[in-house]
């Protein structure tokens, strides 16, 4: 192809904008940066990140960043969010059945807090309330009990969920037993119940999680 003075012009690369220097998709996702920054904090831990440490890994210039975030404070609450949204994803369907379905959701939120350990720590600061409002009003429109009984069963169990996965993802993130070695001469009742509990960390929660159900049941429950 000539140009007006009968040069030849170069040819123009599939995909390019026809603009030097200018790529057709920008660098940078607000959603790419939030999926790199939580990769980060697996890896690094929360004081691994920043905004320069979050740029070199995206190859981009940090000021870049700027044009998606206000600060960090944005970004991390962000990946808080992600963190919410995974839990989400965690099944393709969700049970029918109220009591089912809220077991799945907490074993669901416990499961990604022990995978992302080092981030789950956000949620006591950046907890994304609003995005739970939804959620908040699905367990109350589908729930067995009586509204009087509706504010105690939110609390009994967000606070049950996320209490217990913050302090089993808090001892993961720092490498420290949920319970230290027993001695079975000091502490007999102690170790007798830790060897006839339940097999795993994550069956503890879900019978301690039954308990509670169950507790809910025979204080407010009508049948």
């Amino acid at each position: 192809m000539k140009s007006v003075n009968g040069a030849e012009k170069p040819a123009q690369r599939k995909g390019s904008s026809g603009k030097a220097g200018r790529p057709t998709k920008p660098l940078i996702t607000r959603n790419a940066a939030v999926q790199k920054a939580l990769k980060l904090i697996d890896r690094e831990g929360l004081e691994g990140l920043s905004l320069g440490a979050l740029a070199k890994e995206m190859n981009v210039r940090a000021p870049s960043l700027y044009h998606h975030f206000r600060d960090k404070d944005e970004l991390l609450a962000e990946v808080a969010r992600a963190l919410l949204d995974e839990v989400d994803r965690e099944q393709d369907t969700w049970s029918d059945d109220w009591e089912t379905r809220t077991i799945e959701l907490g074993l669901a939120t416990r499961r990604v807090a022990m995978r992302h350990p080092n981030a789950t720590t956000l949620l006591l600061r950046f907890f994304p309330r609003q995005l739970m409002l939804p959620a908040y009003e699905h367990t109350l429109a589908t729930s067995p009990y009586p509204p009087e009984a509706h504010a105690i069963l939110l609390e009994a169990i967000e606070k049950f969920t996320y209490g217990s996965s913050l302090f089993a993802a808090a001892a993961e993130a720092y490498h420290t037993p949920a319970m230290p070695p027993v001695d079975t001469q000091h502490f007999p009742n102690l170790a007798h119940a830790l060897e006839a509990g339940p097999a795993t960390e994550e069956d503890v929660y879900l019978e301690a999680f039954n308990v509670v159900l169950a507790g809910l049941k025979a204080r407010f429950g009508t049948d």
